[in-house]
């Protein structure tokens, strides 16, 4: 039964029947009434009922299933129709025509009905009192709603301007940044003049500044992209080895630079999968380029491929010898903008922590999730799947 708090005060019924008899009794009953005060107004047709509807608003209208000039149910039928969501709530009251009048009120979206025969003082308070309960729960669902469509277009709105921010802002830094970045580049080389080896040191600095400015800001796009749902990734057959060379050929230098190991585990062939390589690609070297940031010197970082469930899919992953990850951080690394505090002394580098995110995305988009298996202090493993060409086959043919 609703919450009886939700009523109170005094509710202004609507009580039409042709009976005056029985329209006394109605009246009778509501004023001794424990729950609410009954503010009553009687009328014994419907014309006098639309009149009355017309000039003024009820909580309730409990009205006869028989009248002189009509029937309840077409007046609820057109009650609905001219107030649409501010429809009060409605009672039937049936006489002799049976089960059928109260089907019909059910129908018609009568808060309840009842059988004049049957009716006592306590069961037409507790009607009337739930149907105006049901009709304010009924308003108030209505307008949350109406809050939160309006929430949600504000939403919508202020992330267009985000998105839009977003493409203006990069236009606007990437140009100059550019030129900033050839400019440094013509000093670093000696083109504009000799320069020392502690200048040098200083102007790699600046271009790699520039660097990692242009990575936060394609990640902010890519992010964007995924939020407008405009980033797409088309499945085609293709080769891992491809993948593998150009992530480990890029990320050599980063290693060579701390002494970490990085090598493929696995270079057996596999069979073709279905992928976007690009993206695939920024993936894995986005898990390789982390794995080498919270690495010790060193250390080691594996790249590995292997056939699983019988053939038809590929687990990918990069395992390190780093940090580790704590616990209580590795459900919500993926989320964008989150940064984990490393576990050791290593030196992090800069970031938005937008990167596993953006990989986290794009793994989802082939159809998969990224795992994490870390433990403090020695290590961790991401890994993925991905379906193979003929996995991919099998599930066209059946489909």
């Amino acid at each position: 039964m609703p919450d009886l708090n939700l009523v109170s005060g005094s509710a202004k019924i609507l009580l039409l029947d042709d009976d005056e008899v029985f329209l006394h009794l109605c009246k009778s009953y509501l004023k001794k009434s424990e729950i609410l005060n009954f503010e009553l107004v009687t009328v014994n047709t419907a014309k006098r009922a639309r009149l009355a509807l017309e000039m003024d608003s009820f909580d309730c209208v409990v009205v006869d299933y028989t009248l002189p000039d009509g029937n309840g149910i077409e007046l609820i039928n057109e009650l609905a129709e001219d107030v649409g969501d501010a429809m009060p709530g409605t009672i039937v009251l049936t006489g002799d025509s049976g089960d059928s009048a109260a089907i019909e009120a059910v129908k018609a979206g009568a808060s309840d009905y009842l059988q004049k025969a049957n009716m006592t003082q306590s069961s037409l308070c507790r009607a009337v009192s739930n149907a105006i309960q049901k009709s304010q729960l009924r308003m108030m669902h209505l307008s949350r709603v109406k809050e939160l469509e309006v929430s949600n277009d504000t939403l919508k709105r202020r992330n267009e301007e985000i998105q839009r921010f977003y493409h203006t802002v990069s236009h606007e830094v990437k140009t100059p940044l550019t030129a900033i970045q050839e400019f440094v580049s013509i000093v670093n080389d000696g083109l504009a003049g000799e320069v020392s080896e502690e200048q040098k040191t200083i102007l790699n600095y600046a271009l790699e500044s520039c660097d990692q400015i242009k990575i936060q800001f394609n990640e902010l796009l890519e992010m964007s992209r995924f939020e407008t749902g405009k980033m797409q990734v088309t499945l085609e057959p293709s080769n891992l080895s491809e993948v593998f060379n150009h992530c480990i050929i890029a990320a050599t230098p980063s290693a060579l630079a701390k002494n970490i190991t990085l090598r493929l585990a696995n270079d057996d062939v596999l069979p073709p999968v279905m992928m976007h390589p690009s993206r695939i690609i920024q993936v894995v070297s986005n898990l390789v380029g982390n794995a080498i940031k919270f690495t010790p010197e060193g250390g080691r970082v594996i790249v590995d491929a292997e056939l699983v469930d019988l053939g038809d899919r590929v687990r990918l992953s990069v395992a390190d010898s780093g940090c580790g990850i704590p616990a209580k951080d590795c459900e919500q690394i993926f989320e964008r903008l989150y940064q984990v505090t490393p576990g050791s002394d290593l030196e992090n580098e800069s970031g938005m922590g937008l990167g596993l995110s953006i990989a986290s995305q794009i793994i989802e988009l082939h159809g998969g999730h990224i795992d994490v298996n870390s433990t403090l202090g020695e290590g961790s493993e991401f890994s993925f799947h991905l379906n193979t060409q003929r996995l991919h086959q099998d599930d066209a043919a059946v489909a």
